[in-house]
């Protein structure tokens, strides 16, 4: 497979908002996995001289499949950082894009991911990396298309959530479940059964890859399809790291998986859309319990209460 890297170095006042609009940007267009360099860090990378008077500068970079929609993607990715440009007079940015082959970009990824504790016991490794454990949960993931190593603040929000409310719960569904990070991650810490649901075919192969490279071969399923067609079990544990819009559309029928008392944890949502996305919640059964944010990324926890007529 064919790939473009997209790189963009930039500067901003608003560091955290802007790196979050970025991020939204990319994953608009399909990049599912982004790295952030600190510009002066990496020598790899071409200085430009318009951020010469400039220290705290950022590199971000991801990758396009590529193929006949990349240049409608990488328009759109133009495009819409103009409009972060009109808004902050401050924020300065250059883009660079370069192809490469399946090989490089492999090669490009074992630079930026490494070991990481996502909490004080939980760890994520790249199969690149010797780790040697100490007690703690260790997770096997490489990066691939589908979104989710855990290094992401919105991955790593549910996976600190995961941990505090996983506890006594025996069947979780992951909503939008991408490479299977936080079913992994369920499943170590306990829960019996996952269930896995995503829209994207290739996410099937990538899940039973990464439950494989994890030696888990029992009590995981992956979905092909949406919630409304394709779920008719229900769950005392949900889990959906999403865009806020899609989010939004989940809650008109995620009423139908939970049982009376599940603990549904959603994260994904720009701080700027928390208190929208909060009014919609009010409209089903479900009572908020827990908050947390990390660089203008929100995660929340609701309890379903079923109403009884």
């Amino acid at each position: 497979m064919k790939w473009i890297k997209v790189k963009i170095d930039y500067f901003s006042d608003s560091l955290k908002e802007t790196k979050a609009k970025l991020i939204n940007i990319f994953e608009e267009v399909g990049i599912k996995q982004v790295e952030f360099v600190d510009y002066f860090s990496d020598n790899s990378l071409d200085y430009s001289v318009n951020f010469k008077n400039e220290n705290d500068i950022w590199s971000m970079i991801g990758y396009v499949i590529d193929n006949r929609f990349a240049k409608t993607k990488l328009n759109m990715i133009y495009n819409n950082i103009n409009e972060i440009s009109k808004d902050d007079e401050n924020f300065m940015s250059e883009i660079y894009t370069s192809r490469c082959s399946d090989e490089d970009w492999q090669d490009e990824w074992k630079k930026y991911f490494h070991t990481v504790n996502i909490t004080e016991n939980i760890v994520i490794k790249p199969s690149w990396d010797d780790y040697e454990e100490d007690g703690e949960i260790v997770v096997e993931i490489d990066p691939g298309l589908a979104f989710g190593t855990g290094t992401h603040e919105t991955t790593s929000l549910c996976v600190e959530f995961l941990e505090k409310y996983s506890k006594g719960k025996s069947n979780l569904l992951d909503v939008g479940c991408g490479s299977g990070i936080l079913m992994l991650i369920a499943k170590k810490l306990g829960v019996h059964k996952v269930t896995g649901i995503d829209i994207d075919d290739k996410v099937e192969r990538v899940v039973h890859e990464n439950f494989e490279k994890n030696k888990i071969e029992n009590n995981y399923k992956v979905i092909i399809g949406n919630l409304v067609d394709n779920i008719s079990e229900k769950y005392d544990l949900v889990v959906s790291n999403i865009l806020v819009d899609v989010l939004i559309e989940l809650l008109k029928n995620i009423e139908k998986t939970l049982e009376d008392g599940a603990v549904v944890i959603f994260s994904g949502i720009l701080k700027e859309k928390e208190e929208m996305f909060l009014k919609e919640t009010e409209k089903y059964n479900l009572k908020k319990i827990d908050r947390n944010e990390k660089n203008n990324w929100v995660s929340l926890v609701f309890e379903y209460k079923k109403i009884y007529s």
